[in-house]
């Protein structure tokens, strides 16, 4: 179903860089994000108090409520020569 919504701009830069991530079209991120915070529920390895398990030998901080997209990532590195 299509429909407008004003989306704020960094929580829609936010859910396409997630979308992007996960190979997923934005809407159906959208959808699937909000259906989960609409019920309650939350994705399986997401419950609260579950231990972060390492990523490639490395473990990873504890989320934080904000999302770096790879663009600002490489804005810093331009913006600092490396």
């Amino acid at each position: 179903m299509r429909t407008t919504l004003n989306i704020e701009d960094d929580v829609l830069a936010a859910a396409k860089e997630l979308a992007s991530r996960q190979h997923l079209p934005a809407g159906q991120l959208i959808s699937r994000l909000l259906r989960e915070a609409i019920s309650g529920t939350q994705r399986a390895g997401q419950a609260d108090g579950d231990e972060a398990r390492a990523v490639a030998g490395f473990q990873p901080f504890a989320p934080q409520g904000v999302l770096i997209a790879n663009a600002q990532i490489d804005a810093l590195r331009d913006a600092e020569g490396v």
